[in-house]
């Protein structure tokens, strides 16, 4: 059948769509971990089997099992040069099963994350991703696109335009939202619909996300506003999981009158996402028997000012930042205990404190190594030793949900410098059944911290008060090119990085390049600077942990020093460093070895002296 066609039946009539397909291949037996794209190819009969229930069903439109078809996803599971043949697949399979009076949209879902915990896809990587899965399902004969379950608006428009520039097919836009009635970058139903139809969508809605009960929410706040048709398309429920399998509950009848109350809205084009079977369509089929496209109505809403409350007034603590251009800041990194007692970690912090530190750095499970709550190890350092704490937190340890959470709950205890990072996989550091969660990365994290400091959670859904955060980017100039490093950064201050602290640094001579390229951004960028402790440690940095590069001088002088006087040769080359490089810097990181803050104190005095450059002479590092 003709998209076209489509269209124009869907001015007056309202069209059944399918339901969830991935779903129904896990109820089947196929393992959750497998790719069900590729399924196409390895088992078409299963595809086909629910294809042909969703058509016996009373299903008009039947989607195709490509929803993760794209080189990034199908990547992880190296599938990445079967990335054409499977859309391919998939659209002819639906095609054969589409009976005459049966639509066949190819549907196209998010690349998901970058296969490089750290990075993201550029739009030009992200545009021929769905370049080519689009353009397999176009030769493979569907009628329509359908992208679907996109949650970030600029992800979603770069795969509307690749369509465009493919064919004239008509183009449905879907993204997923949350009972908030936002998705889960924060986008409202509303700035959806208005982005959509801007750029030329056929027809917007929303699918996957929640229940029917979010979505006719959805459909109420966005019909009135819009002539274009709306598509809905929830979920059966909420998933359990038990056995090792994932269960739908969502009876039949009850998505039935969902789909009831969805038509009410004015929805022209009804179907099921997750959870949802051939008997869920059929109920739904026999309860829309009345298909003509209701009267939409504006939703009128009585605005109601929020009141912000205001926190209760904290010991304000000194701002660091605030010494920037006026004297050399340090910054000294510790990290909580592997165990419980925690009180000698505050005393070094106070040490440190009185030798003039600025503030304090406090790792989280550095190198995937187990302890204590960098956050909880920030408040006590802060209240005890009352200095400012930067806390470090990892995309690793937490999702999204808890993420927010522990981030509500460290604005309450008075953290506001916080360092962004991805973190260490877990793999380096051999926690057995530990895995990486990895939501997000450095970028949305960034952008996180952020949202709540405009009073927002991640849905958009208001915090009765803005957070304080102050954010730092993490910087790796320890590269051979570092134009690579230094956009990296830039995406960081444009997301809200306020300042960076970089790796350690060893080549004196490459400190001038850093501060050049990076003089543009605007921030203060402190030099990272671990004082080695043995030849040992110095061979373990150089050759096991990311981002440090020692040169081979240093080296060179750690094989060379006696093994009782090597940390005092260590703490050398580093307040040589630091006279070679100070004029330069707005301060410096230090990173003392193995959380010993006796190391770093020299040091920090030597900063706090207002020593001159070239006052440290001979420096092994020329």
């Amino acid at each position: 059948m003709s998209g076209c066609n489509l269209l124009d039946r869907l001015r007056t009539e309202i069209v059944l769509g399918d339901g969830g397909m991935g779903s129904m291949l896990h109820s089947l037996g196929v393992n959750i971990e497998e790719s069900f794209d590729n399924l196409n190819l390895t088992h078409p009969d299963l595809v086909e089997s629910v294809h042909r229930q969703y058509v016996a069903a009373g299903a008009e439109l039947i989607e195709t099992n490509t929803f993760s078809a794209n080189r990034n996803q199908l990547g992880r599971a190296g599938l990445v040069e079967s990335a054409r043949e499977i859309n391919l697949a998939g659209a002819r399979l639906a095609r054969q099963c589409a009976s005459s009076n049966v639509y066949v949209a190819g549907s196209v879902g998010p690349l998901g994350k970058s296969l490089e915990a750290d990075s993201q896809l550029r739009a030009s990587e992200q545009a021929e991703a769905f370049r080519e899965q689009i353009e397999a399902l176009v030769e493979g004969n569907v009628d329509l696109i359908l992208l679907e379950t996109f949650s970030d608006l600029d992800e979603i428009s770069i795969a509307f335009r690749a369509a465009r520039e493919l064919c004239d097919l008509p183009v449905i836009c879907q993204m997923a939202f949350t009972n908030e009635l936002h998705t889960l970058a924060g986008v409202s139903a509303l700035d959806a619909l208005r982005t959509l139809e801007m750029l030329g969508a056929d027809v917007v809605g929303g699918n996957c996300g929640a229940g029917p009960n979010a979505l006719v929410k959805v459909m109420e706040n966005i019909a009135g506003e819009t002539d274009l048709p709306l598509s809905a398309f929830p979920n059966a429920s909420y998933p359990q999981y038990a056995d090792g399998r994932y269960f739908f509950v969502g009876d039949p009848e009850y998505l039935a009158d969902g789909a009831a109350r969805l038509a009410e809205t004015g929805a022209n084009l009804i179907g099921g996402c997750c959870g949802t079977t051939p008997a869920h369509i059929r109920a739904m089929a026999q309860r829309l028997a009345y298909r003509f496209v209701r009267p939409r109505r504006k939703l009128v809403s009585v605005a109601v000012a929020e009141q912000e409350t205001v926190a209760p007034a904290e010991p304000q603590l000194p701002d660091f930042l605030q010494k920037v251009g006026r004297e050399p800041v340090v910054i000294v990194e510790l990290d909580p205990p592997r165990g419980l007692v925690w009180q000698p970690l505050v005393e070094g912090a106070k040490t440190l404190a009185q030798a003039g530190t600025d503030a304090i750095s406090v790792a989280e499970n550095s190198l995937a190594s187990i302890r204590m709550s960098s956050m909880v190890m920030g408040h006590f350092i802060q209240r005890d030793a009352g200095i400012p704490a930067i806390v470090h937190i990892t995309c690793r340890d937490r999702n999204l949900l808890g993420q927010q959470s522990e981030l509500m709950g460290a604005s309450e205890l008075g953290i506001r410098y916080v360092l962004a990072i991805t973190g260490d996989p877990v793999s380096m550091g051999g926690v057995l059944g530990a895995t990486s969660v990895y939501d997000t990365n450095s970028f949305g994290l960034i952008e996180m911290l952020t949202q709540l400091n405009r009073g927002e959670s991640v849905t958009g859904r208001s915090l009765g008060r803005r957070a304080d955060f102050i954010v730092a980017g993490g910087f790796n100039p320890n590269v051979r090119k570092l134009e690579g490093e230094v956009k990296r950064l830039s995406k960081k201050v444009e997301r809200g990085a306020t300042f960076a602290l970089t790796q350690p640094v060893y080549d004196a001579a490459k400190v001038p390049e850093i501060y050049d390229q990076t003089s543009h951004l605007g921030i203060p960028i402190f030099l990272g600077v671990l004082p080695l402790y043995s030849a040992r440690n110095c061979e373990f940095l150089h050759n096991e942990v990311p981002g440090i590069r020692i040169p081979d001088g240093v080296r060179k002088r750690m094989v060379e020093a006696s093994e009782g006087d090597a940390w005092k040769v260590g703490i050398e080359i580093c307040a040589q460093f630091i006279g070679d490089v100070l004029n330069m810097v707005p301060g410096v990181y230090i990173v003392p070895p193995f959380g010993r803050h006796e190391m770093a104190l020299p040091l920090v005095k030597l900063v706090k002296s207002g020593v001159p450059t070239g006052a440290v002479k001979g420096s092994p590092l020329r």
